[in-house]
């Protein structure tokens, strides 16, 4: 049987076997032809639909917030962005060719350092690869505090490593003051995108 007709298994790193090529339809945006902005138009539309039709009633979303593409921008050979959901934040990349096959894992390199991500696929998107950043999302208040936030990780993901500093005391703020806070602390691909925020928890919520 040809293995790369599997689904990757968890672990798996970059490389021929969990890669989907160009899967993308016809219907679906070239990613480096076409300005960024516009791939986060074509995704708002499209979760926006799921929002209507597959989460409609799901007890996981939070009613304060709506669907927005945040900061999307092309970077090497890929549109990258952050999406908000009622019931996640997720890190997008959208190759223009070697996405990874639905539920395949691998590491990509971003000047913040390495960020795992995993295959996915939307008719309207076509293949493309998510990192989740929160979820649930009830620790959001509102949707000015969830952009905020969203804004705040792609200026850290950009931005190069900087030598950790001492831990920073527990000191309330919410969200994002928890995030500027700890993002220095953890610099391994999971930890910085999920320890920053969660480790204030329970005041910075």
């Amino acid at each position: 049987m040809d293995r790369r007709s599997k689904p990757g298994q968890p672990g798996d790193r970059t490389g021929s076997d969990g890669q989907g090529g160009n899967l993308r339809p016809s219907a679906a945006l070239d990613p480096v032809s076409v300005p960024a902005d516009a791939w986060a138009e074509r995704v708002e539309g499209v979760f926006r639909a799921i929002a209507a039709e597959r989460m409609q009633g799901m007890p996981l979303a939070n009613p304060a917030l709506q669907v927005e593409a945040v900061g999307f921008r092309h970077l090497h050979g890929a549109v990258f962005g952050v999406l908000i959901l009622p019931w996640s934040m997720l890190l997008l990349r959208i190759p223009d060719t070697g996405a990874l096959r639905l539920g395949a894992t691998a590491v990509r390199e971003l000047p913040r350092g390495q960020v795992d991500f995993v295959g996915a696929h939307e008719d309207m998107i076509g293949a493309y690869e998510s990192c989740s950043l929160f979820s649930p999302m009830f620790g959001f208040p509102d949707q000015a505090t969830a952009r905020a936030v969203a804004e705040e990780i792609l200026v850290q993901l950009w931005s190069t490593p900087q030598p950790a500093s001492p831990a920073r005391p527990r000191a309330g703020g919410g969200p994002l003051a928890a995030l500027r806070r700890n993002a220095d602390q953890d610099l391994d691909r999971r930890g910085f995108l999920r320890g920053a925020f969660l480790r204030d928890e329970p005041d910075s919520r």
